[in-house]
């Protein structure tokens, strides 16, 4: 009598060698932010609006979640920058890769961690990416939201997802209204 096939389960997939492989693979890509090839921050970020309603009211700071081992940003190329009155304004979208397997889907996507539920009104959810200069300063604050739904890629413990540039960034002491 041949063996019944694998059947999987939530307590099944978080079982997984592959699963046991991800702190390994978290060390090997915390090397090349050791080795300054990437010096930025990407962080999850998400702001109360005291209004009730997105950008009604006073902007305040919920929560900020930095990726860590730091994620790789495939390029800068897609982002362009557009002269206003007012100054550049940069669009287009990036690619965040080997983000940590350790991350839930939830987490990528903003959704509460305890309940799963969908971003609340009230509440602006978004990635934040700093790059640091070399001279010390603090970096600039670029802001983007998803334009994907996050991907899990168990083969290579990662996760992928796109991100599109936002016109406003916070200032850099990190203000959530810039």
């Amino acid at each position: 009598m041949a063996k019944p096939f694998t059947l999987v389960t939530s307590a099944q997939a978080k079982g997984t060698l592959a699963r046991r492989f991800i702190p390994l693979a978290d060390s090997l890509r915390d090397l090349l932010t050791k080795f300054g090839l990437r010096s930025y921050s990407v962080s999850i970020c998400t702001i109360e609006w005291t209004g009730g309603s997105r950008g009604a009211g006073t902007p305040v700071t919920r929560s900020e979640l930095e990726i860590l081992p730091t994620p790789k940003i495939d390029t800068f190329d897609t982002l362009t920058e557009f002269a206003q009155p007012i100054g550049l304004l940069e669009s287009g979208t990036i690619e965040l890769s080997q983000v940590s397997g350790r991350f839930t889907e939830e987490q990528l996507r903003g959704f509460d961690p305890a309940t799963g539920n969908d971003i609340p009104p009230n509440i602006e959810f978004f990635y934040e990416v700093i790059f640091f200069p070399t001279d010390g300063a603090p970096g600039v604050r670029r802001r983007f939201y998803p334009r994907s739904a996050p991907t899990y890629y168990p083969g290579k413990l990662q996760w992928k997802i796109r991100l599109e540039k936002s016109n406003a960034d916070r200032a850099r002491n990190g203000d959530p209204d810039g």
